[in-house]
């Protein structure tokens, strides 16, 4: 055996050794415990619970449901539809680690977001109620969206303050949207020397899907918007999507935009 493959030999040796003294001297526990539940609300009030028993299809009316459920009331206007959302939490979880020299700890509760959607009749009084998480949020406001007014407007501009999420929400800045019937406008604000902005066909908008990053929040939901064609050679970043925190109220415009356009006008996204 050469020279060479016995230093070799002994490095990976000590390298193993070096991991396994590490293991040896560093101790860590994970775990989770039960909580005294909490619930965070738009307003910024931190509840026990929230209260949804009293909702009665066919009795209770829209005046009641405003007035019990003012705290969680997302701000949406529209006298066919109440939307009510919150985050919860019922539960934390707690890592410690030991080593040499002390150790170390941390402590956090588990929070996910819910919401509240309900619709009325012509009456004012309620004909159903759904309560459901942010996986499901596009799917039960299709029918909010499709009864938004800006579906069925060709005229009016719509410019919605949001927040932009780089890099899977690493990153966050502010930015605007503008609507209009023919154009999608994206200008992202903030200090950053180099910013995104970039402007498509209102057509070229295909669709808007819950994102799995960030975090539950009582007042924004995030959101992920795909375009037919890659965003960068028109000012954007890379890639068919971005990246954003917005409100329900701006989540059901965006929706109600999105699928007005592309009805009125499909895209072959193939490209």
């Amino acid at each position: 055996m050469s020279l060479s493959n016995s230093k070799l030999r002994l490095q990976i040796h000590l390298g193993a050794l070096a991991i396994a003294l590490l293991c040896a001297t560093l101790v860590g526990c994970i775990g989770a415990t039960p909580l005294p539940k909490r619930t965070r609300t738009p307003q910024g009030i931190e509840e026990k619970t929230v209260d949804l028993g009293f909702i009665q299809p066919g009795k209770t009316t829209r005046a009641e449901v405003k007035e019990s459920l003012k705290l969680i009331d997302t701000g949406y206007q529209n006298d066919r539809f109440f939307l009510g959302r919150w985050s919860s939490s019922s539960s934390g979880g707690w890592v410690f680690l030991v080593g040499y020299g002390g150790g170390i700890g941390n402590a956090d509760r588990f929070w996910r977001s819910g919401n509240l959607l309900v619709e009325f009749d012509d009456a004012g009084i309620v004909r159903r109620s759904e309560t459901f998480s942010d996986s499901h949020l596009v799917k039960e406001l299709t029918a909010v969206a499709d009864a938004s007014p800006i579906a069925n407007s060709d005229k009016e501009r719509v410019e919605l303050p949001v927040t932009y999420g780089k890099a899977g929400y690493a990153m966050t800045s502010p930015a605007n949207i503008a609507l209009s019937a023919s154009t999608f406008e994206f200008e992202e604000l903030g200090t950053a020397k180099k910013r995104d902005k970039f402007a498509v066909p209102a057509r070229d908008v295909i669709k808007l899907q819950t994102s799995i990053y960030g975090r539950p929040d009582p007042v924004h939901t995030n959101q992920t918007i795909y375009f037919a064609h890659d965003l960068k050679q028109l000012g954007g970043p890379g890639g068919k999507k971005i990246n954003l925190e917005i409100t329900v109220p701006q989540l059901v415009t965006l929706m109600s935009y999105v699928s007005h356009r592309t009805q009125a006008a499909p895209v072959n996204n193939k490209q």
